[in-house]
């Protein structure tokens, strides 16, 4: 792996940047190189560390996550050596956040990382996620010409974000993430209609109040962004269902069919991957929610998030 990255790095690391996004559910990482005032991808991948393990019933994080978390940083680390210390970016979000022990944890991400972590506020993660999303979208030649509804829903919250071009009008993170909620209503991979709509319920109270709010400034389109729209969108196109994007009528349809009562893996869900099987009803539950809250028809998906923003925060 790190043969591959140091030869591609050859003379030009100072044209290096990297991003490294430590989940409540997985840990990601970015190498980009800087091409022509743009970001070129070299690198980028995920692990499922589940960092956020236990933390609903124990302030502290578990032997066993921090296991995890630190041999996925060991290997992150390998991938960013040569990289100036400068350009890269470390950000935890809400499994440290809401960690005790957190700042015990940075300190030892740090010496295995060799360069600074800084834990966001959701307000942070949000304003990232957006300029991830808006510098991917400009990139392509494209910009967000009109009020967006950016989604993001990740392991331990969900970001919420209404932007126009360079501004952002609103922004909110709610304590509402597919691991947190899959412990509380899935625990066992498996739902019927009456648990689904009793999370449904639960959900929609807690977007409730910002429901007027956001409608109010008028949107015009939602895009969905990170692990959990675009494992939906991908079932959803592998069954027919959408050319691309996510349906409200698909949703309703791959809710449906997780209502069976059977195990996901029963299910045999053509586009989605085992490492989504724990979460991905939770998943599909908060993202309806979201649907039906906000009158949503349809989501397209981006696969600029977090990463990409705080790659992009580099060329400002």
């Amino acid at each position: 792996m790190q043969a591959g990255l140091a030869a591609h790095l050859g003379e030009s690391k100072n044209n290096f940047a990297a991003a490294i996004d430590l989940g409540s559910n997985s840990f990601h990482i970015l190498v980009a190189e800087f091409v022509d005032g743009g970001m070129l991808p070299v690198r980028c991948w995920g692990e499922k560390t589940q960092l956020a393990e236990g933390l609903d019933k124990h302030p502290r994080l578990s032997s066993a996550a921090k296991q995890r978390a630190f041999e996925c940083l060991a290997r992150f680390a390998e991938a960013i050596a040569g990289v100036p210390v400068s350009q890269v970016r470390v950000v935890g979000t809400d499994a440290l956040r809401r960690a005790a022990d957190s700042e015990e944890f940075i300190g030892q991400a740090e010496v295995l990382l060799g360069v600074p972590v800084n834990v966001v506020s959701g307000e942070q993660e949000a304003h990232i996620i957006y300029q991830g999303v808006r510098g991917g979208k400009k990139a392509k030649g494209e910009t967000i010409a009109e009020p967006t509804l950016i989604v993001d829903i990740g392991g331990g919250s969900t970001e919420l974000v209404l932007g126009k071009g360079e501004q952002i009008l609103d922004c909110i993170s709610l304590p509402m993430g597919c691991v947190s909620y899959s412990r509380r209503y899935f625990p066992n991979q498996s739902c019927d209609q009456e648990t689904f709509t009793q999370s449904l319920q639960a959900l929609k109270v807690d977007l409730a109040p910002i429901r007027e709010t956001y409608s109010a400034l008028n949107w015009q389109q939602a895009i969905g962004t990170a692990g959990t729209a675009l494992a939906i969108e991908s079932v959803l196109v592998a069954k027919g269902w959408v050319d691309a994007g996510i349906s409200r009528a698909g949703l309703e349809r791959f809710a449906t069919l997780l209502c069976e009562g059977k195990s996901v893996a029963a299910l045999q869900l053509p586009g989605l991957g085992v490492e989504r099987f724990d979460i991905v009803t939770a998943g599909v539950a908060i993202m309806l929610a979201v649907f039906q809250t906000f009158d949503i028809e349809y989501l397209e998906t981006s696969g600029d998030s977090l990463r990409e923003g705080l790659i992009y925060s580099l060329l400002a």
